[in-house]
């Protein structure tokens, strides 16, 4: 027997659909994620930089405030909010990549995934207009993964990027989680390092110059990564297994694991006023995220 469907079973069956919310269609080019702790000026001033900035369609910027009580750098109430701007507030400090993994995770709640997902310190800013619209341009149509950008430091004009060109050894990993495991040898470590940091200021009076074309590269710098969205399509995320230090190589992994390119594009110039300074640099709880992050990389990567 032919089955038989009442007119009245279709009305309701359509007035149903009709009940569905939409799925979302309000597409953002760039999702721009700025981690805060304790930097309320650096974070301002970072928002403000953004608002700026001239692109041809959307931007969404949102401030994850990883400070954790009032008075002590949190900007999440402070911040004038607008409908391309978002502040949350967590309840504890989720740490760097913690902090972006929540904002990706509220936002994809109500939108659709960007282009681009930019996670970003607030100590950097945009000197020209144009820096997001030429990222965003660049290359399109014909993506990386990743790119990293020349980040040049407010003192010296060192670019960070590339962070790392070449994969380092599993040895030169495991030797690094040695070194962090022992506090007094972390000591040692990092107060050379800072020495040599320290040293640069004011050595290079000029900005660099700019290379002429870009080039593939292992690690981006972790203070302004740029993620096309082929890096989540093909399975990457922010979900990192740390809670500071090394996000790096996390990211460069995992687009290696994908066989995606991390792409240095030195045409795309980032501010970033981080200053050298010695404070943290005998801080057990800094040491003690050095060490699990080094255990952790060293564990699943190396």
């Amino acid at each position: 027997m032919p089955l038989r469907v009442s007119t009245t079973e279709l009305t309701d069956a359509q007035a149903q659909r009709d009940s569905v919310p939409a799925v979302p269609t309000i597409h953002d080019d760039v999702l721009l994620i700025c981690v805060n702790y304790r930097k309320p000026a650096e974070t301002k001033r970072f928002v403000s930089s953004a608002r700026e900035q001239s692109l041809n369609s959307s931007l969404r910027v949102v401030v994850v405030d990883n400070s954790p009580f009032p008075g002590e750098g949190g900007v999440a109430d402070q911040l004038e909010g607008d409908l391309n701007l978002k502040a949350i507030a967590p309840e504890k400090n989720l740490g760097y990549f913690g902090g972006a993994e929540l904002a990706l995770r509220e936002h994809l709640q109500s939108h659709p995934l960007p282009d681009w997902v930019i996670v970003s310190n607030p100590d950097v800013y945009f000197r020209e207009h144009d820096v997001l619209k030429r990222l965003c341009d660049s290359h399109r149509g014909s993506e990386p993964a990743v790119i990293a950008p020349s980040i040049r430091t407010l003192e010296s004009f060192v670019d960070q990027n590339p962070y790392m060109r070449v994969r380092p050894s599993r040895f030169r990993m495991r030797l690094n989680s040695w070194v962090f495991s022992r506090y007094p040898i972390d000591v040692v470590y990092q107060g050379l390092s800072w020495i040599k940091h320290r040293s640069l200021d004011g050595v290079t009076k000029e900005p660099v110059s700019r290379a002429s074309s870009p080039s593939k590269i292992y690690a981006p710098h972790g203070s302004f990564i740029a993620l096309h969205r082929s890096y989540f399509e093909h399975g990457g995320t922010l979900e990192y297994g740390a809670f500071l230090f090394g996000e790096e190589i996390f990211v460069a992994e995992t687009a290696r694991r994908l066989g995606l390119t991390v792409l240095y594009e030195p045409s795309i110039v980032i501010e970033h006023t981080e200053r050298s300074t010695a404070t943290g640099l005998w801080n057990r709880d800094i040491s003690r995220y050095r060490r699990q992050a080094s255990r952790y990389l060293a564990r699943n990567f190396f």
